[in-house]
C-alpha cells in the first residue's frame, strides 16, 4: 500500500487473485450439490469459506421445515454429507480428513418465516 494508505493498481490486483483462490470451485460445489439433491428435497445450498477460520460452512436449506427431520432420520442428511466432501475434493480444496466443514440444516420456510425472505441475513 502506499504511503497515504490508498491501494495502489497492484494491491488491488493481489486482493482479487487472492479473492479467486478463495472461492475457487465453490460455485461448481454448490451447482453439483443442487443438481444431484433437488429432487430429494433440498431447495437450496450454499457453501462459504472462511479464510480466518480454515473451515467451510454448508448451508443446506430443503423447502419446508419437517424435511428437515425426514431427511436426518432416512439418511439423507448423512448422503449430502458425504457428496460435499467428495465435490470440495474434486474442487481441490482438500480431503475429508484435511478440510472442516460445518454443517447447518435449515428450511426455506424459516427464511421466510424469521428473515423475510432474505438468505443474506439468514446466511450472517
Amino acid at each position: 500500500m502506499s504511503k497515504n494508505n490508498i491501494p495502489s493498481e497492484e494491491d488491488f490486483r493481489r486482493a482479487e487473485i487472492a479473492d479467486r483462490e478463495r472461492q475457487k470451485g465453490l460455485s461448481e460445489v454448490r451447482d453439483h450439490i443442487l443438481n444431484r439433491f433437488s429432487k430429494e428435497g433440498v431447495y437450496n445450498f450454499f457453501i462459504l469459506f472462511s479464510p480466518e477460520k480454515n473451515y467451510f460452512g454448508a448451508f443446506v436449506f430443503y423447502r419446508w421445515d419437517k424435511q428437515i427431520t425426514e431427511a436426518k432420520e432416512s439418511g439423507l442428511s448423512s448422503k449430502i454429507v458425504s457428496a460435499v466432501y467428495e465435490e470440495l475434493e474434486k474442487a481441490g480444496r482438500g480431503t475429508r480428513s484435511t478440510i472442516e466443514v460445518e454443517f447447518e440444516f435449515d428450511s426455506h420456510e424459516n427464511v421466510e418465516r424469521n428473515y423475510e425472505g432474505d438468505y443474506y441475513m439468514r446466511l450472517r
